[in-house]
């Protein structure tokens, strides 16, 4: 499979289905899921009578998220879990027209991860470790969202959203129904949303900016909703093989920082890393199962016959499920791993050796049902060595 970025242009308002607050209230999550892309090209299928065709078309395509950005030939990320923020002043110390916006965000994985390493290997420091603001000495909190770097500078990626009121339909009558409205947030068509795709026959593509062109994406585009185009884009993003190394780099700088604090209590600790490490960071939610079958939130890994576990992880659970266009059913709800959740793992083998398992794990994805866009990952996510606030 070849890996390719689109961008989907709305040309009205979009909306993604979230859990229902109430009853009488719809509101929308703010990226585009590769299962919802999926469902686009299957629905498309179908109108077109060629239902034969959805089973073998969709299983030679892996579907990515689709992340906001409102500036063009940029790819905007989620904040990985690890990612912290001031609790009092919040974002970036600088924001796009160059005006103080925030207390800075740093990214606190390559600390910990170093810490909790050096007090496996018995290591004792004076104090415990404590990441506060470096301005104002307030706790730091987990920073959410996206965040996109433009410029040489990073920006935080907000989307506005519209509220629609709409009466609600009797499906016996076939008219409203009175006093029964119900309120739709729904996004802005402002910028694109950008992301990748995974593809054995590059028709495969024209076939589904088809798709999004005729029927559009998301939820009510019988409404009106969803209206956008889609076209392949050209971006600048840092490889796999760029990100490993200036992951473990800047893990050395860190390591040897906190190395030389042991050392002033006495202890006698290696002043940079033996093994080679690697985060995995999942940029959509996962389906994780045991030996056994069961769901967990640990991910464990198997590359080239070596079973890692992590050496250390930031996660928490979530609930997934959906409904199948192509079945008209709804799909089965799972237990599931967050987006932005990071798995630490440590090898003795060298960069260069990992380097194609690697490559091979962020194409294919992890854990269950990959093919409708869960597992999507980024082997060390650029955001971890930021670990100043930026």
């Amino acid at each position: 499979m070849r890996e390719f970025f689109i961008a989907l242009t709305p040309h009205g308002p979009l909306r993604v289905g979230d859990v229902k607050a109430t009853g009488n209230y719809l509101d929308t999550i703010t990226y585009i899921p590769g299962s919802v892309l999926r469902g686009t090209l299957a629905e498309w299928l179908l109108i077109k009578g060629e239902a034969h065709r959805i089973v073998p078309v969709v299983r030679r395509i892996r579907f990515g998220n689709l992340f906001p950005s409102l500036y063009g030939g940029v790819y905007s990320l989620p904040f990985p879990l690890t990612a912290l923020e001031c609790k009092a002043e919040g974002g970036f110390l600088r924001s796009e027209h160059g005006k103080r916006e925030g207390h800075g965000i740093l990214d606190g994985l390559l600390i910990a991860l170093a810490y909790n390493e050096l007090e496996r290997m018995g290591a004792s420091f004076p104090v415990p470790m404590t990441l506060r603001c470096r301005r104002c000495k307030q706790r730091l909190e987990r920073a959410v969202g996206f965040y996109a770097k433009r410029d040489d500078r990073w920006v935080k990626v907000n989307l506005e959203k519209l509220e629609q009121t709409k009466v609600s339909l009797s499906r016996f009558r076939r008219s409203s129904r009175e006093g029964m409205l119900y309120r739709v947030l729904a996004l802005r068509p402002e910028g694109s949303f950008v992301g990748r795709v995974w593809l054995e026959e590059e028709e495969d593509l024209k076939l589904l900016q088809e798709a999004v062109e005729k029927i559009g994406v998301g939820a009510l585009t019988t409404r009106g909703f969803g209206r956008g185009t889609l076209e392949q884009v050209d971006i600048d993003f840092p490889s796999s093989e760029k990100r490993l190394k200036q992951f473990n780099d800047k893990l050395k700088e860190v390591w040897k920082d906190l190395a030389d604090l042991a050392k002033q209590v006495g202890n006698s600790v290696p002043e940079e890393p033996k093994h080679t490490y690697f985060s995995v960071d999942l940029v959509s939610p996962a389906i994780l199962l045991d030996k056994q079958g069961l769901p967990t939130l640990k991910l464990h890994l198997q590359l080239d016959g070596e079973w890692l576990e992590p050496v250390f992880w930031a996660t928490r659970p979530t609930f997934l499920g959906g409904w199948s266009t192509a079945w008209g059913l709804p799909k089965p709800t799972v237990l599931g791993t967050a987006i932005g959740s990071v798995y630490v793992f440590r090898t003795e083998k060298t960069l260069d050796e990992i380097m194609p398992q690697l490559e091979l794990l962020e194409a294919r994805g992890v854990g269950d049902r990959t093919d409708e866009g869960f597992g999507e990952i980024l082997i060390c996510h650029p955001f971890h060595t930021e670990v100043r606030p930026v």
